[in-house]
């Protein structure tokens, strides 16, 4: 089969798309990544070595300014040239995981007759997938209340794919037991970090300074010096320790060894918790589209595995009740681990594949 995936304008689109091309690739599909030349796709795909083809495309603005009549004037042109590279693949089908990157290539799909399937990450589904959606097959879903925002008859719930070393590492860390005498937190504001969280995550390490817990703090590379400035006029022990970023094996460790994550509710973050079944204090970011984060973090605040504070209420009195309310509790924390076996889906690339292939074959 020949294959066309889409998404893009920030890393949330983009890997779920990417980890379904690579598995599609294994199985012998001819794959192509389109996406936006102004968003982070190209580099992506280099990195793997997956064969990329880029559109101008960009948020669509009010069509009664004179920036919304460019947007639309360039959506237009896009469209025309995503339709020609498409026609002249002779493509089977078309995945999308969103974002304003996409609008060209499912557009031009939806034009050629070419069966889409697209991927919702998030709870609240952002405005591309919500319009996009009329024109596809099925809706795939990582959550399960996105599905009252699509045709029901198209959605079907699939989890989100994540990175294969995060993956394999979540599984083999089941095998083996954390041996550890004091709990770990990790600390993680999303891929650019959080100010708020870092300041917050700091006083509530010197209040818990007579505790025994380890901290790990992943701050943001663009966090990083301030965070460590503070960390030594503070003089908190040396169980704390900062790290600007990690890369997969490094995030995979640092998920196996901590007991409790301290968080944001994006999509991809709470995918990475539920597989390596860990529970979790969730501050979603407030500036999130529709405020879809917060409505991410109510899923598992639902079933017992996570706790929900918003920016607005952390300090670090609540942060320190909340952290506390869950390290010493090992029956919350055994039916927060349930409850994430049950709400993860292990195999979603599989799935994903699986209708691509079946629309694609029909």
């Amino acid at each position: 089969m020949r294959i066309v995936v889409t998404g893009g304008g920030t890393g949330g689109h983009i890997y779920p798309a990417l980890e379904v091309a690579l598995d599609a690739q294994t199985r012998g599909h001819e794959v192509s990544y389109l996406g936006s030349n102004r968003g982070q796709e190209s580099n992506a795909c280099n990195k793997v070595g997956m064969q990329f083809q880029g559109f101008e495309s960009g948020p669509v603005y009010r069509i009664s300014s004179l920036r919304g009549l460019k947007s639309l004037l360039t959506l237009a042109q896009s469209t025309r040239k995503a339709s020609a590279y498409m026609r002249d693949l002779k493509l089977d089908a078309v995945f999308s995981t969103g974002g304003y990157a996409s609008v060209p290539v499912v557009s031009a799909a939806h034009r050629l007759g070419i069966p889409v399937i697209l991927h919702e990450q998030n709870t609240i589904p952002g405005r591309t997938n919500k319009i996009m959606s009329r024109k596809a097959k099925y809706v795939c879903t990582v959550f399960e209340s996105s599905k009252q925002f699509f045709d029901p008859s198209k959605v079907v719930r699939v989890g989100m794919p994540i990175r294969k070393a995060m993956r394999a590492a979540s599984q083999q860390a089941r095998l083996i037991e954390n041996t550890s005498d004091s709990p770990q937190v990790l600390v993680m504001g999303g891929s650019q970090g959080s100010a708020a969280l870092n300041d917050r995550a700091l006083g509530t390490a010197l209040r818990m300074a007579d505790k025994d817990v380890r901290w790990l703090h992943v701050t943001g590379v663009d966090h990083f010096q301030n965070t460590m400035n503070s960390l030594d006029k503070m003089g908190i022990s040396k169980e704390y320790v900062i790290k600007s970023y990690l890369e997969s094996q490094d995030m995979a460790d640092a998920m196996y060894g901590c007991e409790l994550a301290v968080c944001r509710s994006g999509a991809g973050t709470m995918a990475e918790l539920a597989a390596f079944r860990k529970p979790s204090v969730l501050v979603p970011y407030p500036g999130a589209f529709n405020n879809h984060q917060y409505m991410n973090a109510r899923e598992f605040e639902k079933i017992g595995a996570a706790e929900i504070v918003q920016e607005s209420n952390l300090d670090a009195s609540v942060l320190e009740s909340r952290i506390l309310g869950w390290l010493y509790d090992n029956d919350r924390q055994k039916a927060a681990r349930e409850a994430l076996a049950k709400w993860d889906v292990p195999d979603a690339s599989t799935r994903i594949l699986d209708m691509i292939e079946k629309v694609g074959s029909g």
